[in-house]
């Protein structure tokens, strides 16, 4: 028989066996998706991150998907977050993708993406206690 059991000390060898069964799953529908995690950071003259942001592809489905944006409060109406979302969707566009999807909630970012050509697509209400999940997405071609 089998048993479930909730575990927070993730195993690396362990949840592979989801991921990877899912992959698998989906991979005659999408053709290859595994990830492709990256990260475009803005860097001080000293070399000591700044900011950035974490993105994922997959180049099977044409996706690119900005995970995480940040800078920090002095940093920020100076350009810097242009250039990341630029370089983002550049990288993007190399591996193939022709389209950029992101999550925003209400108090976050939602005009900064639409001057970048991001439209909303749907919205999640109260996905995350009181706040909304506002999904974003941009054709890159």
């Amino acid at each position: 028989m089998f048993q479930i059991q909730v575990d927070y000390a993730l195993k690396e060898t362990e949840t592979e066996v989801i991921s990877q069964g899912l992959s698998d799953f989906n991979t005659p529908f999408f053709g290859n998706q595994q990830p492709m995690c990256f990260a475009v950071y803005l860097r001080d003259t000293h070399s000591q991150v700044q900011g950035g942001i974490l993105a994922w592809m997959r180049p099977g489905i044409k996706l690119l998907c900005i995970d995480t944006i940040w800078l920090p409060e002095e940093l920020r109406h100076h350009g810097y977050g242009n250039q990341l979302m630029l370089a983002a969707e550049a990288e993007g566009l190399r591996n193939g993708c022709t389209h950029s999807q992101l999550e925003t909630l209400p108090f976050q970012a939602e005009q900064f993406y639409q001057q970048l050509g991001y439209k909303r697509i749907g919205v999640i209400e109260k996905m995350y206690g009181e706040h909304d999940s506002i999904i974003m997405r941009k054709m890159l071609r």
